[in-house]
């Protein structure tokens, strides 16, 4: 019953005070007329601290019309699928649940930012094929640079390299940072060289 100001407010404590009722008060505020009071209901689900927000957020990016409230909505999931606290695996699946909700290069960015920071095998090949990707080849080629250092250097190494080259080799060539395009030239011979052994 409070003014949109008070709600905006009342919004970023109920972030403080977390738990089911919280998140259930927070959720409902992102269906109220007032575009303000959306906006901070987005803000303050996009920074709540109990993983049990995901599935909303990834609910709100899927149904927003509105692409500010989208990206949003996007901004808080991608920070959980970034969130070295939690398992590779489950961040992966994080990655892989929201593919098919974005649409826009800032959303693929977001996407890309995250598989850049779970560093396993299957990340990389998730991200490699953003390498096509004219609005996003810049940030699909730092990813797979990224993960691939990571990967070489695991126990993973000798058996993933040879998928490795291939998405290297395009990221070298479709960079416009010549120090980053030089390093996926050496990734690309590294992993040459430990699919050879």
């Amino acid at each position: 019953a409070a003014q949109p100001e008070a709600k905006g407010a009342l919004l970023g404590l109920l972030t403080g005070v977390g738990g089911a009722d919280a998140l259930k008060a927070a959720r409902a505020a992102v269906n109220d007329p007032n575009p303000e009071v959306r906006a901070s209901a987005i803000r303050a689900l996009g920074s709540w601290k109990t993983e049990d927000v995901v599935p909303e957020l990834l609910a709100l990016a899927r149904s927003s019309a509105n692409p500010t409230e989208r990206l949003l909505a996007l901004r808080g999931y991608f920070g959980w699928a970034s969130n070295a606290e939690l398992p590779a695996e489950r961040r992966l699946v994080l990655c892989r649940d929201a593919a098919g909700v974005i649409q826009q290069a800032e959303e693929k960015k977001l996407l890309l930012g995250a598989l850049g920071s779970i560093k396993t095998p299957a990340a990389f090949a998730a991200a490699a094929p953003y390498l096509d990707d004219a609005a996003v080849r810049a940030e699909a080629g730092t990813a797979v640079i990224v993960i691939a250092e990571e990967v070489l250097k695991g126990r993973e190494a000798g058996d993933v390299a040879s998928k490795l080259v291939a998405p290297l080799q395009k990221a070298a060539q479709s960079i416009p940072n010549a120090d980053l395009a030089r390093k996926a030239n050496a990734l690309a011979e590294q992993a040459q060289k430990k699919a050879a052994q």
